[in-house]
């Protein structure tokens, strides 16, 4: 026997479950704009929930209008009234999600006068500091790095003697006809830049389950201030010469210090370098800076004296995101990085690459 309601059903109507058929009666869903993922097309109530997610219903939508979000980051938008459309998505197919909220509603909020805290001195004892704009954002993606990114970590020893010869070898000539003073750093983010070319899952990032190989290699070198760490990235450094990545290195280290960095010159990076090789630091490990999966860091160097002379050590740590980066090739590229430091005068045999 079946029902007058069933009876009165037309038959031109979508097919649809009585439960998604219900549901959109409750909620003002028109069937006939939905495609039905059932048997032979029939509409089921999880149809309803992707329409909604993805403002498919209602007439009149087009495929332009539709935005793909998170529920949280649907919430927190609407609570701060934060058009989705004004949203630039990061997610899987570009899927808005809660972080990409967050950044908009920082670039959206007005900057505030820091004051300057001293983060040294007995005055400090029983006080309450507040936290700065840049100590805010710093401890939101260290907390983000830390609990979201499986991190695993890798050292290795490095003769630092031919790398320091070398330098000290064309430190003159170079300065003379570049007109700027190179580092050991320099020479590190060139090679690492070179290295990473062998290995492209170090300059990859998580997608929501998708792994991303970004298309340029972005050197991020992270300056040390008395509120954290800032890193502005050197663009391009694989192909850059190395007078081209002391001349930014340079200018980038000099106004992060003085507060005028861009944010595209922070947010561009791909894997970070971090140094604490002029304090008496022989090792450490470090935290990634995300989206990134790689992070290299590098100690002081210190001397041992041997038959042959004085030997100069460093040791570099590596961490990466395991979930992108397995154990074999995280080892293979710190092995091969240690190669090129150890043998210069092969590496940089051409100063402009």
């Amino acid at each position: 026997m079946c029902s007058e309601q069933n009876a009165e059903v037309r038959l031109d109507e979508p097919r649809a479950v009585p439960l998604a058929r219900w549901k959109a009666r409750r909620e003002g869903i028109n069937l006939s704009l939905l495609k039905g993922s059932g048997p032979r097309g029939i509409i089921l109530p999880r149809d309803l929930e992707h329409a909604k997610m993805t403002q498919e219903a209602g007439e009149g939508a087009s495929k332009e209008q539709r935005i793909y979000a998170s529920t949280l980051a649907r919430k927190l938008a609407e609570k701060k009234s934060i058009p989705l459309e004004k949203v630039k998505g990061t997610g899987t197919r570009g899927r808005v999600v809660m972080d990409d909220v967050i950044k908009t509603l920082e670039e959206k909020t007005p900057p505030v006068e820091d004051k300057k805290i001293p983060v040294r001195g007995k005055g400090l004892f029983g006080q309450t500091l507040p936290m700065t704009q840049m100590r805010k954002v710093i401890a939101r993606k260290m907390a983000q790095s830390a609990f979201t990114a499986p991190h695993i970590y890798f050292v290795t020893e490095v003769d630092m003697n031919e790398l320091l010869l070398f330098k000290d070898k064309v430190q003159g000539d170079f300065e003379k006809e570049f007109q700027v003073r190179i580092s050991i750093n320099d020479f590190v983010i060139k090679a690492t830049a070179l290295t990473i070319r062998d290995f492209p899952l170090l300059n990859a990032m998580m997608k929501g389950e998708e792994i991303y190989v970004m298309p340029e290699i972005n050197i991020g070198l992270a300056v040390a201030m008395e509120e954290g760490l800032i890193v502005p990235a050197i663009p391009h450094a694989d192909e850059l010469g190395l007078d081209e990545i002391a001349k930014i290195r340079a200018n980038l280290v000099e106004r992060a210090r003085g507060g005028k960095l861009k944010m595209e010159e922070i947010e561009r990076g791909t894997f970070t370098i971090s140094s604490l090789a002029q304090y008496d630091i022989t090792f450490f490990t470090a935290i990634l800076n995300p989206p990134q999966s790689g992070i290299l860091s590098i100690g002081k160097t210190r001397e041992f004296k041997e038959e042959t002379g004085m030997k100069k050590i460093a040791s570099f740590g590596l961490s990466v995101d395991h979930r992108v980066i397995n154990g074999a090739v995280a080892a293979t590229f710190l092995q091969s990085l240690k190669k090129r430091l150890e043998n210069p005068s092969f590496t940089f045999m051409q100063l402009r690459r």
